[in-house]
């Protein structure tokens, strides 16, 4: 085969043989440019997956850590008005959650799958609404707090209602945490 090749490029006019060198030549050139290019997308893809998964893993830690500390909250609250209540005559403070992460964090969340963006927002919006339930059932909002601390005051007799209701939403922030805890490494 590769005979009647070299004898049919030398019967060809000297022109012709430099069409066909010139044709081999750019094939091949074109062929190590395509596989150089999917090389180099196969790289960055790598590079893209893991630098996201990286990302990922840094939203669901920051994540995890802020509701790590609400959790740890809410049960030494009621776990502090279980072992001392309040006396009958006076009532007690309960301070406002802080939530400090999720806001810088609300652009990145998207990285996480869908049940568990649900489930750590479900216990976000369950410790944003927390003061406002406790208003709900007779607490009062401090006045004169500075804004990102706020205190409601509660009489004594709320003060079962305010342990259960903590134990509730510590169990809610406890399976947040519990869907975000396979993204950690």
């Amino acid at each position: 085969m590769w005979d009647s090749f070299w004898e049919w490029l030398s019967k060809l006019p000297p022109g012709s043989a430099t069409f066909v060198g010139a044709l081999t030549g750019s094939s091949f050139g074109l062929i190590a440019i395509l596989i150089g290019a999917f090389v180099n997308a196969s790289l960055n893809r790598g590079r893209d997956d893991r630098l996201r998964d990286e990302e990922r893993i840094a939203v669901a830690s920051m994540l995890y850590a802020e509701l790590k500390g609400i959790h740890r909250t809410l049960t030494e609250n009621a776990q502090h008005m279980t072992d001392k209540p309040p006396d009958h005559d006076g009532g007690f403070m309960v301070p406002e959650p802080s939530i400090k992460l999720l806001p810088e964090m609300v652009s990145k969340i998207g990285l996480l799958r869908a049940d568990t963006i649900r489930t750590v927002m479900d216990a976000y919006v369950l410790t944003e609404q927390y003061l406002e339930q406790l208003i709900l059932v007779g607490g009062s909002l401090q006045a004169n707090m500075p804004e990102n601390r706020q205190l409601v005051y509660m009489d004594a007799h709320h003060a079962p209602f305010v342990i259960e209701f903590n134990e509730t939403r510590a169990g809610v922030v406890k399976e947040a945490m519990n869907a975000l805890a396979p993204y950690l490494k």
